[in-house]
């Protein structure tokens, strides 16, 4: 038998596709928009209430080794997450945006 890798198609970062995918996961409520920044004035013009915001940002080498850094912190320290948190690990290359979606839905039940 011939073995076929598994392969993620990566979720587009565009705010139509993230509104339709939510909607296609349950979602009847809210809307997906972009960010132009996150200084006061850009934040100014996003639509209100805002319940989640994911991010779009490379993964540079700095970037992993701050992350191993927390993660010691953690063992070291321990750590508080509130119960009412949805997380789930990202285990699929290209998974980013769909796990981003997925991670906003389940933390605001009402969506």
């Amino acid at each position: 038998m011939c073995e076929m890798a598994a392969r993620w198609v990566p979720l587009e970062s565009n705010p139509e596709v993230m509104t339709k995918f939510s909607r296609s996961l349950g979602a009847t409520k809210g809307q997906w928009v972009d960010v132009y920044g996150l200084t006061d004035d850009m934040l100014q013009i996003v639509p209100q209430p805002v319940l989640a915001l994911v991010l779009l940002f490379p993964i540079t080498e700095k970037y992993d080794n701050y992350c191993k850094e927390e993660d010691a912190l953690i063992v070291e320290k321990g750590q508080s997450v509130s119960p009412d948190l949805y997380h789930m690990k990202q285990l699929i290359p290209n998974a980013c945006g769909t796990v981003g979606v997925i991670h906003s839905l389940g933390n605001n039940a009402d969506l």
